[in-house]
């Protein structure tokens, strides 16, 4: 029952919370850079040829087809990484100082070397490519963007979250959300359409690791 505070203003609630165990997949997905130059240019590097990459942590796929920008934080201090993964491939990561260790140590990264290293701010407005549409999305900044866990970058849907919709806001990002009220896609949903949110979490996972963007799966 929830009882109204007249005096109060406020909704008093009496209820019972029950907790149970979710398992959620968490993923880095690899957003490649449209002008792998430019970001390394922003360094104050030369690059070479590599594809450079910002790498986001997320533990729920299903809104990646919503992300509209990845967002740095502004005063977070990150890295242009060069190293071997574990299947000897070489990948060009930007990726928060921070979190460098637990990172590459997640993508089977076991020799690196540092390229350059800038604020976040100095990233604002360089694009990236979406991983698996044809969409092409910009670095923002927020100042929720922390180094707690994950790479320091984070995808952003303004469709699907508080924090998202705000900077979304700020800087002038569509809003979209192709999920009804049931939780499945909407039937004009690019690759998606009509499946419910929990089963496309695999059918993302799928699709990112056969378009070479994922960098690590696990479960949480």
């Amino acid at each position: 029952p929830v009882h109204w505070c007249f005096d109060c203003g406020s909704a008093l609630a009496e209820a019972e919370i029950e907790y149970a165990d979710k398992i959620s997949p968490a993923i880095d997905v690899a957003y490649v850079a449209i002008d792998s130059q430019a970001i390394a240019k922003a360094f104050g590097v030369d690059a070479g040829s590599a594809v450079i990459a910002v790498p986001i942590w997320t533990t729920t796929p299903w809104t990646l087809p919503a992300s509209m920008a990845v967002t740095l934080g502004p005063e977070v201090e990150y890295v242009l990484v060069q190293g071997l993964d574990a299947d000897a491939k070489q990948q060009t990561l930007v990726l928060a100082e921070a979190l460098l260790e637990s990172t590459t140590e997640r993508y089977g990264i076991q020799e690196y070397k540092i390229l350059g290293r800038v604020q976040g701010s100095v990233l604002e407005g360089l694009m990236l490519q979406h991983p698996f549409y044809s969409r092409i999305v910009p670095i923002i900044l927020g100042d929720h963007v922390t180094t707690d866990a994950g790479t320091g970058a984070v995808h952003t849907a303004p469709g699907h979250g508080q924090e998202d919709f705000a900077v979304g806001l700020k800087y002038g990002l569509e809003v979209v959300n192709p999920i009804d009220s049931k939780g499945v896609y909407l039937p004009n949903t690019e690759i998606f359409s009509f499946l419910y949110i929990w089963k496309a979490n695999d059918t993302i996972v799928d699709l990112l690791r056969e378009r070479g963007v994922l960098l690590a799966f696990s479960k949480l």
